[in-house]
């Protein structure tokens, strides 16, 4: 994708339109909107095309860290405090995670990764950040680490061209922790029904 679209421009899904309706159903039950405003702010959701013309529907309805879609390129910093961005974010490629004797939480899960290759630069002094990663994404961890800990619990991506998401930066006594998805195990007997017989 080319650096020079604006997230604000980029194309809304089907699946960002239906969590911002997830919100304005919410507010709607607890009495946060009428139903007038209900219907018109769900019409502007289900006629939105791009992510900019999402975030304003909610914007009074939740704080920022909570909203269904956040555009905002601000760093993640814990300071004595304790910092997570997750949910439906725009990682823009030069992402800035700050925890000095605080935690700061990056979940990448359901994040839209606007490059193939996504670097994060992370600084843990005193803190600890975690980060945790969808399937398929190539995690690469560099920088350096004195009296911490830097690890990572991901596998190989087993796709032929990952997307790749780079970690770099220091950990001064803190901890950097890169946290792969949870395999899900099956036991032999539990994949599915067995086919009925007579």
């Amino acid at each position: 994708m080319s650096e020079d679209v604006s997230p604000a421009l980029m194309r809304a899904s089907n699946s960002d339109r239906e969590r911002v309706g997830a919100v304005l159903r919410a507010a709607v039950a607890d009495g946060r909107l009428d139903m007038e405003e209900f219907e018109e702010r769900m019409v502007r959701a289900e006629e939105a095309r791009t992510l900019g013309e999402l975030p304003a529907i909610t914007s009074d309805l939740l704080p920022a860290e909570e909203q269904p879609i956040r555009l905002d390129p601000q760093p993640m910093i814990g300071v004595f405090a304790r910092e997570s961005r997750k949910g439906r974010w725009v990682a823009l490629g030069g992402e800035y995670a700050v925890a000095v004797a605080g935690r700061v939480e990056v979940d990448l899960r359901e994040a839209l990764l606007v490059h193939g290759h996504t670097r994060m630069t992370v600084t843990a002094v005193l803190g600890r950040i975690d980060v945790r990663v969808p399937d398929g994404v190539e995690v690469r961890v560099r920088g350096w680490s004195f009296l911490g800990r830097r690890s990572t619990s991901t596998r190989p991506s087993p796709l032929s061209d990952p997307p790749v998401l780079e970690i770099d930066g220091f950990s001064l006594l803190g901890i950097v922790r890169v946290h792969a998805p949870r395999r899900r195990w099956r036991l032999p007997w539990s994949r599915g029904p067995r086919p009925l017989t007579r």
